[in-house]
């Protein structure tokens, strides 16, 4: 990042220096206090579990002499060290989100893109970053930070000579769509879906297009938003019903109403998957590097952005074809017995749902879904858990192993439409215990469900256990 001095952090939050102990600039920003250390300007961020001013006398042994406190206790405490710069703020949240929009606001030669959608953002974005770096020194969201707290911190940890950058922008419990989108004003952005994630939150399917599409908030005529037509609240007029702003829509789709068209799609299961993308008179093979239909809709998103920000359509897709994900998303895993489709990064109905659609067009002498539960689905959430054990019937996937208590739902709708075999394991512990009584050789198994129930303990248990 670049160097900034406490008075640069006074000014930009509006809040006084409470205390100037040093001359310390700060290099780095941190809500984390394993991470500070010399030139890290601390966030004591309170959240649900842990108040971090309870941590400021490791902070401070650690080295860092920059803090942003809420608790005027702990402000008087690190005054009183004499040797630190403390900025006493009334939400220490609010202020790290004040502090990143004045730190791009001052750099107004960067190009960005944002990314947000129900399934597919983190994805996608990988797609857009290797896009755009073919042409420019690129910075990216790591991981999926993309919150209050980690569209900031993504920010402070790009480098400073960076040309481009693609930052992911999600929704949830916390600030509106439209405040995040201020820290990174971007000059385009990308809805991959909007589906069935985060209905607990927002409760209505308008309520959350609304919320999803504000990543439009403040674009003009100069900005660009790229939708995939296929999901059904992206048409060109729900979209335009949902927003406000004369700025350009570009879509990619199936049909021939696309400004980027995906035709003679080839998906070959865990051996991947290959279309034409067409724009104009221009046709271009894609093939991917990694399994699934969806991901030719991600990637042609990202070519599609990429020749808005400046880069060739044919250079784009030879870019995207040599994207490299993060593990648990998609991954083939083998071993001499089995073949696993490790899908654990993540799970809504949506994916869960595409992820046994590549399962049944994969080569293998039997089909095997490991699925566990899904969050953040609202009251219907029982009901979409069903929804997927009938998807699983119809794909028809041998057998189902579902993992935690809203699954055995799945497990009920598989059978009731035809499934032929279900197993119901509490935990992943069960299951692993489980699953050498049931898998056989040759069977080709994906792994799915939300982040939090950690079944890549799962996967890689059958990879390097069960032979």
């Amino acid at each position: 990042m670049k160097a900034l001095s406490m008075e640069y952090v006074a000014e930009a939050t509006g809040y006084p220096i409470y205390a100037n102990g040093s001359e310390d600039m700060i290099t780095s920003v941190a809500i984390d206090s394993r991470q500070a250390g010399e030139g890290t300007l601390f966030f004591c961020i309170i959240g649900a579990r842990t108040d971090a001013h309870v941590f400021l006398d490791d902070v401070r042994r650690s080295g860092c002499r920059n803090v942003v406190v809420s608790d005027s206790m702990w402000a008087e405490r690190m005054k009183a060290a004499g040797d630190m710069n403390v900025l006493l703020v009334e939400d220490t949240t609010s202020a790290l989100m004040q502090l990143a929009r004045r730190y791009m606001d001052d750099w107004p030669e960067l190009k960005k893109i944002a990314v947000t959608g129900s399934v597919g953002k983190t994805s996608t974005k990988e797609f857009i970053y290797s896009v755009l770096a073919s042409r420019y020194k690129t910075g990216k969201t790591p991981g999926n930070l993309n919150s209050a707290w980690g569209i900031p911190l993504t920010v402070f940890s790009f480098d400073e000579d960076i040309e481009a950058a693609v930052i992911e922008i999600g929704l949830g419990y916390g600030p509106d769509m439209a405040e995040l989108v201020d820290i990174v004003k971007p000059d385009a952005a990308v809805v991959t879906t909007i589906g069935s994630s985060h209905m607990e939150v927002f409760g209505t399917q308008d309520k959350l297009i609304d919320a999803k599409l504000r990543i439009t908030s403040g674009f003009g005529e100069e900005n660009a938003l790229f939708a995939y037509e296929g999901c059904r609240y992206l048409s060109r007029t729900s979209i335009r019903e949902h927003t406000s702003g004369d700025f350009e829509i570009v879509t990619i789709g199936e049909e021939g109403s696309a400004d980027y068209r995906i035709s003679e799609i080839c998906d070959r299961g865990i051996d991947g998957v290959e279309c034409m993308l067409t724009s104009g008179a221009r046709s271009i093979r894609l093939k991917l590097p990694v399994i699934g239909k969806h991901n030719l809709a991600n990637a042609a998103l990202a070519v599609a952005a990429g020749e808005f920000m400046g880069v060739d359509m044919e250079d784009g897709v030879r870019a995207v074809m040599n994207t490299v994900f993060a593990a648990g998303r998609l991954d083939v895993l083998k071993n001499e017995s089995f073949t696993v489709i490790n899908d654990t990064y993540n799970a809504s109905p949506e994916s869960m749902k595409a992820g046994l659609d590549i399962l049944s067009r994969s080569e293998a002498s039997r089909r095997v879904a490991i699925l566990g539960d899904m969050g953040e689905l609202g009251e219907r959430s029982l009901e979409m858990h069903r929804e997927v054990g009938e998807h699983a019937a119809n794909a028809g996937i041998d057998l189902l192993v579902t993992i935690g208590s809203k699954s055995t739902e799945a497990a009920e709708g598989y059978i009731h439409n035809g499934g032929r075999m279900a197993v119901c394991c509490e935990s992943k512990a069960a299951a692993i215990e489980v699953l050498p009584k049931l898998l056989e050789p040759g069977d080709v198994i994906i792994v799915k469900a939300s982040r939090a129930m950690g079944l890549e303990d799962v996967s890689h248990a059958i990879i390097e256990r069960m032979q």
